[in-house]
């Protein structure tokens, strides 16, 4: 009988050990499984993207800009794109970028120079879903760079946080002759 006692204690001894131990080995796996916290600012994501047209070459096609974790606090994302006149007459060029939702419209704004330092767009991007007012000209043959910036203005308030957008870049042609009067 006082056998039996003995065991018993000891078969319940062995499995509070038992138990302790499985409970420190499990919060050793959570713990060192954590995801490590970030800045704790979740910013917004945006691409543009640029395809060749009939009458025109693009150097570096595809992504031209791309922007991460962009808010009020960080820096604009920048970017360029080169455009070739590919025909034999000098072209008026104007551009337009068309996003693929209009989640950030009004908290994403967007700076477009031309070859020359010239501004062709700088606003929100949904103003920029229109041919910009100002065209660059394009000679037969010539390469042209159009800069590019996108950031999240001071006074948006939190509509960025999370969202994603890619902007494909749009190209309208015209002849010269055909604008002149």
């Amino acid at each position: 009988m006082e056998r039996r006692r003995i065991d018993r204690r000891i078969d319940s001894r062995l499995r509070v050990i038992g138990l302790i131990i499985g409970a420190a080995l499990a919060a050793g796996v959570i713990t060192s499984s954590r995801i490590t916290a970030g800045a704790g600012a979740l910013g917004a994501d945006v691409s543009m993207v640029a395809a060749p047209s009939g009458e025109l070459a693009v150097k570096r096609s595809g992504v031209v800009l791309r922007g991460t974790s962009l808010t009020p606090a960080t820096d604009a994302a920048t970017g360029a794109v080169q455009l070739l006149n590919q025909t034999a007459s000098p072209l008026n060029v104007q551009l337009r970028g068309i996003p693929d939702t209009p989640a950030l419209d009004r908290v994403l704004w967007v700076l477009v120079t031309g070859p020359s330092g010239e501004e062709l767009y700088r606003g929100p991007l949904d103003g920029f879903r229109y041919w910009t007012a100002a065209a660059i000209t394009l000679e037969p043959g010539a390469w042209r760079s159009i800069a590019l910036e996108a950031w999240v203005p001071d006074d948006v308030g939190l509509g960025y946080a999370g969202r994603i957008a890619q902007i494909d870049l749009g190209f309208e042609v015209s002849s010269e002759r055909e604008a002149q009067p």
